[in-house]
């Protein structure tokens, strides 16, 4: 009776944990740890059991942002979504939530590096810029140096006929015959007074 009853007592304490025995990843698209030569479409997860509809998943670039990619799709055991946009070379994290048929959710990660060929860029634009431009350049700057000399003499001109106008003025001229009249009075009372 001792040996059915621990015997009942282990069932009861092991069946939880099988119950908690959750889903995990068995396949993915692009592989676990793989190094892709083209940029995926697709990332693509199959898990070995069912999963339900409110399974989800997130793509991370190295720097831990969130790339953008399309809702989740779940059939049976399988979750999918598109990436819409190419993916730069690097390496890339899939954070995944899943409910599995035990309802419990569970989460996990992997990832995979996309390391594509980089294109090189067309050199036929470069080597005809430099061409055209030095040869723009020289002849364009003879012309415009001799400008600035011609413009220096209207300046002068113009100082020239301020002060002329200053001293053609009518206050001014006052205060020059007024100075020329002090200084023939002051000569007149100096000869006076050496007379």
């Amino acid at each position: 009776m001792k040996r059915a009853l621990l015997i009942l007592m282990a069932l009861i304490w092991l069946l939880p944990s099988a119950a908690l025995a959750h889903s995990t990843l068995q396949t993915a698209l692009p592989a676990v740890d793989a190094t892709v030569d083209v940029s995926p479409e697709r990332i693509e997860m199959k898990f070995d059991t069912k999963i339900e509809k409110l399974s989800t998943f997130k793509l991370f670039n190295e720097a831990g942002e969130q790339v953008e990619t399309g809702k989740a799709e779940v059939s049976s055991d399988t979750m999918s979504g598109t990436v819409p946009a190419a993916l730069e070379n690097g390496k890339y994290t899939v954070k995944w939530t899943i409910i599995g048929a035990d309802s419990h959710a569970v989460e996990g990660e992997y990832a995979f590096t996309v390391d594509a060929p980089v294109q090189a860029t067309p050199s036929p634009t470069p080597s005809e810029e430099p061409s055209n431009e030095p040869s723009e350049q020289p002849t364009e700057q003879p012309s415009e140096q001799p400008s600035p000399t011609p413009s220096a003499t209207p300046a002068d001109n113009e100082s020239h006929d301020d002060l002329g106008e200053v001293l053609a003025s009518p206050p001014v001229l006052v205060m020059i015959g007024i100075v020329i009249i002090a200084a023939v009075i002051f000569f007149v009372l100096m000869r006076k007074k050496s007379s």
